[in-house]
């Protein structure tokens, strides 16, 4: 086994497969492009019902082997559960190390050495491995479970401590620029604030790098949402034509290039990766899934969500009890953690009395001491719109905001995985493979198998 061998598996959440073939044939990635030529390149199949092509599944998938029915890890902060391992557990037990940064619902031995780990930003109760990161995983769990509340804001101190961690941990002048930027848009109110989901990527790279180079681990993960982000919300801007609910001509004029920029800003990252990667380092660009346009609402005005001005004050707004904990997921969603079996029962049962329009407020699912769930409105809500509880009429407005823009991507079974390294000729698989066998081609890279 030749112990030399690196691997970094660049995860970057959801890419399409059609739309990297047409941005690189356009000329706009040519980081892509250089990966492209001296890879094996695969399209994957999810091969799943609808309920089950979500991320936090698919991720798990390709980290384990695994199709949904074996695995059985269904929702955000639940690999915790997983019994099977995944390809940093068969790495350790053949003492080669593994740096996973921001990998989406991963599970490790905390307490093996050999594994270092940056738990997603949607993740429940998790540390980092080591505890010295988990400054980095704090504040940036905090700015993406609420990107979509304006009235969100960090104190002075969070920045300044965070500042401090980026500068102990690789903090470049090109991230330094990108987020004096960020936080002067955010000043002014600048009409593009809306890149700095990019930003996010930068930081973490500089983490990731920082790392990398000090352990230089065999094996190595970085996860980034960021595209896909923006997929979801712009889709309908850079192709109009295909979405019944058009958008204005000032709308396509502002976000029309939008998913354009994520993927030239994925191309940049990839350029950086590259730097780091010896004759000996195999680069793997994944995306588990990828997306396709929705326009399934669209003759219903669009697909909106709606989400509680504050997430910590569920419990007293809605008069619940032992509640331990509230934990924002992505967009309206959330997870509440109470004191027991019984206590998540009872506010289950009371969240689910409540209603709108003569229908549920809430989507819900009780699993065991958790309560998940989100507002179900998604549809435009009038102004003086009110909800019923324990008889009463609240303003629905006082509770809730409108957290995002239109819906205009949704999940497709097909993702991109291309096994990428200096010297290795192009090949084009033709045919879409099984999600569930990329596993095992990671580690043929390291002469091993899995034992599924």
């Amino acid at each position: 086994m030749d112990d030399s061998k690196r691997v970094i598996l660049l995860e970057f959440n959801e890419l399409c497969p059609q739309l990297l073939d047409r941005f690189m044939q356009a000329g706009e990635l040519p980081n892509f492009s250089k990966l492209h030529q001296s890879a094996d390149v695969y399209v994957t199949d999810a091969k799943c019902d609808v309920e089950y092509l979500e991320p936090w599944i698919q991720w798990v998938t390709l980290h384990t082997g695994l199709p949904y029915e074996k695995h059985q890890v269904f929702r955000l902060g639940q690999a915790q559960n997983l019994q099977h391992d995944s390809i940093w557990d068969v790495l350790a037990k053949h003492n080669k190390t593994s740096w996973l940064c921001g990998s989406m619902n991963t599970k490790w031995d905390a307490s093996d050495t050999k594994i270092t780990a940056l738990p997603d930003p949607w993740s429940i109760d998790v540390m980092a491995s080591p505890h010295s990161l988990q400054p980095f995983y704090q504040f940036v769990r905090a700015n993406v479970q609420e990107h979509s509340n304006t009235n969100f804001k960090l104190s002075a101190g969070d920045y300044v401590r965070f500042l401090w961690f980026m500068l102990r941990h690789g903090l470049s002048f090109t991230t330094s620029k990108k987020l004096a930027g960020m936080l002067w848009k955010q000043l002014t109110k600048a009409e593009d604030r809306w890149k700095k989901a990019t930003v996010l990527d930068w930081l973490q790279f500089d983490v990731f790098k920082h790392v990398y180079q000090q352990q230089k681990p065999h094996f190595a993960t970085f996860f980034s949402n960021s595209t896909a982000h923006f997929q979801h919300k712009f889709w309908r801007y850079m192709e109009p034509e295909k979405f019944p609910l058009k958008p204005s001509d000032t709308e396509i004029k502002k976000y029309g290039g939008a998913v354009l920029y994520a993927y030239k800003n994925h191309d940049a990252l990839i350029g950086e990766v590259l730097k780091l990667a010896d004759k000996d380092t195999v680069v793997i660009l994944s995306s588990a899934l990828s997306q396709q346009p929705y326009t399934l609402k669209d003759e219903e005005g669009g697909k909106r969500f709606y989400r509680p001005h504050d997430m910590q004050k569920i419990p007293a707004v809605f008069g619940l009890s032992g509640v331990q904990k509230v934990s924002p997921v992505m967009s309206h969603q959330f997870h509440l953690l109470c004191d027991d079996a019984a206590s998540a029962k009872a506010n289950f049962e009371r969240l689910q009395a409540m209603t709108f329009n003569g229908g549920p407020l809430f989507s819900l699912r009780l699993e065991g001491h958790d309560v998940f769930g989100g507002c179900r409105i998604s549809t435009l809500v009038p102004e003086q719109a009110t909800f019923e509880q324990d008889g009463r009429s609240q303003s629905f407005h006082q509770v809730f905001y409108l957290a995002d823009s239109l819906k205009s991507g949704m999940h497709h079974p097909h993702g991109v995985f291309w096994v990428s390294q200096q010297g290795r000729s192009h090949q084009k698989v033709a045919e879409p493979i099984p999600l569930e066998l990329t596993m095992p081609k990671i580690l043929q890279e390291f002469s091993l198998q899995s034992q599924l």
